[in-house]
């Protein structure tokens, strides 16, 4: 009879949460070090000129005033991790020129004794500017000739992939449906805005930075880079974290740069903290699309061609768009069998704010429109939505084209049954129309994301398991928890994996300097990637235990077993040492001895396996105010294993609530390259009061490369909630929806062309 687990599947609790409740965790705006500077920017009120002149000689006699640094003088880091890879690409992540791209883009930043008289300093500067055409659209920055936003032209990169036969697969189609699906610029809108940076650099060379970064030791190379230092120079320490959802994925545009070079300039920490204006004006948020899609199926449901045209708005600056590209390609090619498949993808620089990574990572566009398409597909047909997935959906043992890998564990069937039957589906979509303005409709929809990126992009993990004299146990990752519990989930698996009550692990605190390489937290991947490291660090830690409890017992160490804190003969409970003794004995009291044992592990996760989810939306529209009240999302996740299932089903409801959002009301207004709605006043996010019943459905299909059957959940859970909703607006309303966010006056507008009709 196989063992209880110790820790694995149990809704253990948060090892930060006594901290958060409290109000002792400490966050970067918290931080405050002895002789500290403060800084701020001047911004650039154009969205696309020269800068020819700064004149700082007014902003120098006012007293407090300390250092300046200039966009001369300052890089600016504009790719990610993918180009560290070699010395030649790691070149081009640096860009030092005179030229602003965006309203807000960094000019100046000044650092004085006092946040007052730095924000007396930016109003002494002058600046000189050479205006230049602004593109704000796509479609006219590729089609300009003489203005290049950067200097290899507006198109910042082009992706074109062909499986089969495009052309074979549409003259076989008995239907095909042809649309184009924009999608918004949603901003991460975390409850700690971007922007929080206390930069020193110490008479001895070195530079410490507390930077609420998911990435600290990428962030650590990006910083080494910059500013022209060696690694083992720069340190990177990231305190507690409130949200990211990706807008954290390296540096922020114009902080931790200009703040470590102010620092080196004065000798003295320095502070530097964005506004939320700050925040929503010039940070990343996520890249609008356009995307045309053209897709042809059989009379008895079978997708055969899909073609896929990708514009992608990069704004001024592109960090992620390759990677966000090559996502919605993986996402898109893989979640169906489509055997004729042709993907084009075009990410364009534009004079906007930048576009980068947020929750999802291209995938929420991308499943909005064919998910829509599918819809539509299984309403020609006369079809249950359903049932046309089941038909199509890339099943367990076969082969994802796009990673070339065999699909190892997909439980895509089983969220669908369990959503399905939750919600209600079969007699909600067989409902009589309801009398009166007030409609009502369920759809569905269906999603496949990725667990990290290890066979894209450098994806390391390492950790180190050190177990103490007293039995306990310290967990050493540099695993970056921005709120969602990945930590507690790596505790889990150590304390798992050695024998050893949870209660006995603590894990360090993210430090580059006392933590080994670990890629951070992206791509939903700590459980994954980061649960592999500290499962084979825990694995080589307890086999040296057992070695010496071996040796104490006199046993072979395959009849011994731990539990309780303990170590004991299988077939003789009473030939039992506690693990304190025997710590104790070889760490201390046996001075031959004098050891500790430790366990390390260090690489990158054999796989990238893909997790599915299935959402059923039900909804109630107003056909006379087109409003949408969304009353009960059923969401319903493959997660391999659910290490701790009170998270997952955290992350599930949180997903959802972010995912209405990006589908109902978020959009960054964009107008002459000025953002309108720079604040949670204009912005109109999600209330307690709009959140409907979110039911969490957690699927186990036990991934086998995955620590304990883990995969990912934290990216997955949002994607496929705007598909979900508009394919249900349609069930209640006939209306189908091709833009997000669907407002009501969008929905008022669609209705009227259809009485017009």
């Amino acid at each position: 009879m196989p063992e209880s687990p110790i820790a694995v599947g149990k809704a253990l609790q948060r090892i930060d949460s006594v901290d958060k409740v409290t109000g002792s965790a400490k966050y970067a705006a918290d931080i405050k070090q002895e002789n500290m500077l403060h800084a701020k920017l001047l911004r650039s009120p154009h969205a696309h000129a020269k800068v020819k002149r700064i004149d700082t000689s007014a902003a120098e006699k006012l007293a407090g005033v300390r250092a300046f640094a200039t966009i001369f003088d300052v890089p600016k880091v504009i790719e990610y991790w993918f180009s560290l890879r070699t010395e030649e690409k790691k070149k081009q992540m640096f860009l030092r020129d005179n030229l602003v791209r965006f309203i807000g883009d960094p000019v100046v930043a000044v650092a004085a004794d006092d946040q007052a008289t730095a924000d007396k300093a930016l109003s002494l500067i002058k600046v000189e500017y050479e205006p230049l055409k602004a593109l704000h659209d796509p479609y006219t920055a590729m089609a300009e000739k003489n203005i290049k936003i950067h200097s290899r032209g507006n198109v910042a990169f082009k992706a074109n992939k062909v499986y089969g036969d495009i052309h074979e697969g549409f003259k076989n189609a008995d239907i095909i449906i042809d649309n184009t699906y924009r999608t918004s610029k949603q901003k991460h809108a975390a409850l700690e805005p971007f922007g929080t940076c206390i930069a020193h650099y110490q008479s001895n060379g070195k530079l410490t930075v507390h930077s609420s970064t998911q990435l600290p030791h990428w962030s650590r190379h990006y910083l080494a880079g910059a500013l022209e230092l060696p690694l083992n120079k720069v340190r990177v320490i990231k305190p507690h974290t409130g949200g990211s959802f990706g807008g954290r994925c390296g540096l922020i545009h114009g902080l931790e740069v200009m703040c470590s070079w102010l620092s080196r300039q004065t000798g003295r920490p320095v502070r530097m903290s964005f506004t939320r204006d700050e925040d929503f004006m010039a940070t990343e948020s996520r890249h609008p699309m356009n995307i045309k899609m053209k897709t042809g199926a059989t009379r008895d449901g079978i997708l055969i061609a899909n073609e896929v045209e990708i514009v992608s708005d990069v704004g001024g600056y592109g960090t992620h768009y390759i990677g966000v590209i090559a996502d919605c390609l993986s996402t898109g090619v893989g979640l169906y069998k489509i055997p004729n498949y042709s993907f084009t993808g075009t990410a364009v620089f534009t004079n906007k704010s930048p576009g980068g990574a947020l929750r999802g990572y291209g995938n929420p566009q991308m499943n909005f429109a064919q998910e829509s398409q599918i819809d539509i597909i299984a309403e020609k047909l006369r079809m249950d939505p359903l049932d046309l997935r089941l038909k199509n959906y890339r099943k367990l043992g076969e082969i994802d084209p796009v990673l070339d890998q065999e699909i190892l564990s997909n439980g895509l069937q089983e969220c669908l049954e369990k959503g399905a039957a939750s919600s209600g589906w079969k007699q909600k979509r067989r409902q009589l129309p309801i009398k009166g303005a007030k409609k009502r409709g369920i759809g569905l929809s269906i999603m496949l994301h990725g667990t990290g990126a290890g066979k894209a992009l450098p994806d390391p993990a390492a950790a180190t398991v050190m177990i103490n004299a007293d039995g306990s146990v310290n967990l050493v990752t540099a695993a970056a928890d921005e709120g969602q519990g990945n930590r507690t989930v790596l505790a889990q698996i150590a304390s798992e994996t050695l024998g050893i009550d949870f209660d006995k692990i603590s894990v360090s605190e993210t430090d580059t300097e006392t933590t080994p390489l670990d890629c951070g937290t992206h791509g939903s991947r700590q459980a994954y990637g980061g649960g592999l490291a500290v499962r084979a660090a825990a694995t080589e830690a307890r086999e040296k235990l057992l070695a010496y409890a071996s040796n104490k017992l006199g046993v072979n160490e395959d009849q011994l077993r731990i539990k309780d804190g303990a170590i004991f003969e299988t077939t003789n409970s009473e030939n039992i040492i506690l693990i304190s003794d025997l710590m104790r004995q070889i760490q201390i009291e046996d001075m031959s001895v004098c050891e500790q044992v430790i366990g390390s592990a260090t690489g990158v996760a054999p796989a990238m396996p893909g997790y599915y989810g299935a959402i059923f939306a039900e909804v109630e529209v107003d056909i006379e105010t087109g409003e949408v009240k969304v009353l009960k999302l059923t969401s319903a996740f493959d997660v391999g294993r659910a290490i701790n299932p009170d998270l997952v089903e955290g992350q599930i409801t949180g997903g959802a609530v972010m995912g209405m959002g990006f589908a109902l009301t978020e959009d960054l207004l964009v107008q002459d390259g000025h953002i309108l709605n720079s604040s949670f006043t204009d912005y109109r996010l999600l209330r307690t009061c709009d959140a409907p019943e979110i039911v969490p459905i957690i699927v186990e299909s036990n991934e086998p490369t995955g620590p304990y059957g883990a995969k990912g959940i934290g990216e997955g859970c949002m994607v496929n909630v705007a598909s979900a909703l508009s394919n249900a607006i349609w069930h209640a309303t006939g209306v189908r929806l091709a833009d997000l966010p669907m407002t009501p006056e969008s929905i008022l507008l669609e209705l009227a062309k259809d009485e017009m009709t």
